[in-house]
């Protein structure tokens, strides 16, 4: 059998060309070296040698507290306490003793001791507290008052007292260490005037009504600029004096807002109130906004507030290009004409006076032929020139302004960001 499967390998292998033979020998190679490194792998790795586990060389001990401890502590420390203040007594009861025999000793052996039973005194209490028997003992007389107070509640069982306590009903203590709150004094009413015992909850009240008060709902909106609607138009004012009174102009947010890292806001609907003037240079009308103006859909919150930006026509350019307008061509023409009146009246006075030189100068006298053509003269010359002024004055009222036209779109541009605050209007109520 292995004879033929080796004949038919060498047969098969001697039909086959040079190519197919270096096909198949490079096949063989890679399967062993596939199978050499599974082997080498499994050798390395696959056997894992389970170590005993070891003893650590320092066992942990447990500390086990005696149940009771810290009540037993606290019991001790109050006996402590209470030996120590009996110890006291016990001094100040001999230094009394000892001064009044001293005083006994003085005032001689004559004088007699009062009895406490005849003068109805009882005995006093510091010299029944103490006496002696005949052993020469100090015995202490039982006490009628009530028990000593048990001791504190250490602080690790008052939390389980705390909620045995909320369970029943009963008053809940106050932790160790914290002081009981004095309750507030009852108020006092004297006439019509009531005095309340807490001052401070006024204060208090006030301080807390404050702190709502700081606390404002608000929105920030950074810079960024949005699509909006001219609702009115406007004639801007060239002239200087128009800069210092600008004019206002409505306009209406129509899509959402564009705002930085391509994120939208949704003040689609807003108003805007800017003020521009106009500008013979670029003929345009430069608007500035002043305020923005929103209300939510139930009328419950509205925002109201200052804000900085300029209006952008739709070819890209900062303001609104718009017509010129000039209508102080007639009044300028006006002017001149009363301008010329002037001149012809002054010239009908000068040819009714007569000039003389003297030593003293140059003296003007009016013909007296000739009065009534000089008063006429200088009637026109005064009244043209009064006219010419009037005119003039007209001429600068009517500079030229820069006409722009209502509904036209526009883009505003916030250039500052602002703090949006959201205020609150008709509680509990909504706008019909």
């Amino acid at each position: 059998m292995a004879l033929d499967v080796k004949s038919k390998f060498k047969e098969y292998w001697g039909n086959l060309d040079a190519e197919s033979k270096k096909k198949v020998v490079r096949t063989f190679i890679i399967v062993g070296l596939m199978v050499f490194g599974i082997a080498v792998y499994y050798i390395k790795y696959g056997i894992k040698i389970r170590e005993a586990p070891q003893a650590s060389p320092n066992p942990k001990q447990e500390i086990k507290l005696e149940p009771h401890l810290l009540e037993k502590s606290a019991y001790l420390q109050g006996q402590e306490k209470i030996n120590t203040m009996l110890k006291e007594v016990e001094d100040l009861k001999k230094e009394l003793k000892e001064d009044k025999n001293k005083q006994g000793d003085k005032s001689g052996p004559a004088e007699a001791k009062p009895n406490n039973k005849q003068t109805g005194q009882t005995q006093p209490p510091m010299q029944s507290i103490k006496q002696h028997n005949q052993s020469g003992q100090t015995s202490f007389p039982t006490m009628k008052s009530e028990p000593l107070p048990p001791p504190p509640i250490p602080p690790s069982q008052f939390r389980q007292y705390n909620n045995s306590a909320q369970r029943s009903g009963l008053p809940v203590p106050p932790a160790p260490g914290v002081a009981k709150q004095q309750d507030d004094p009852p108020e006092r009413e004297y006439g019509a005037i009531e005095i309340a015992g807490n001052r401070n909850a006024g204060g208090e009240n006030k301080e807390k009504a404050a702190e709502k008060k700081s606390k404002k709902k608000t929105v920030y909106l950074p810079p960024s600029f949005m699509e909006a609607t001219m609702l009115s138009g406007l004639d801007a004012p060239t002239t200087e004096g128009g800069k210092g009174q600008p004019v206002p102009v409505l306009l209406r947010i129509r899509d959402l807002a564009f705002l930085p890292n391509q994120v939208r806001a949704n003040l689609k609907g807003c108003f805007v109130i800017s003020e521009g003037h106009g500008s013979l240079a670029d003929e345009r009308a430069h608007l500035r906004i002043t305020s923005i103006s929103c209300l939510s859909k139930k009328g419950t919150a509205v925002i109201d507030q200052h804000a900085k930006g300029f209006v952008v026509d739709s070819d890209g350019k900062i303001g609104l290009r718009g017509t010129v307008v000039s209508k102080m061509g007639s009044i300028v023409a006006r002017s001149v004409l009363a301008g010329f009146f002037s001149g012809i009246g002054d010239a009908i006075k000068q040819q009714t006076t007569i000039s003389s030189i003297s030593p003293l100068g140059q003296t003007l006298t009016i013909d007296p032929n000739q009065v009534l053509t000089a008063g006429v003269g200088g009637g026109i010359s005064s009244a043209s020139q009064q006219i010419s002024k009037f005119y003039l004055e007209l001429a600068r009222q009517t500079m030229p302004v820069i006409e722009v036209g209502a509904l036209r779109d526009v883009t505003l541009v916030i250039s500052e960001g602002v703090e949006l605050e959201i205020k609150e209007i008709n509680k509990g109520e909504e706008l019909p």
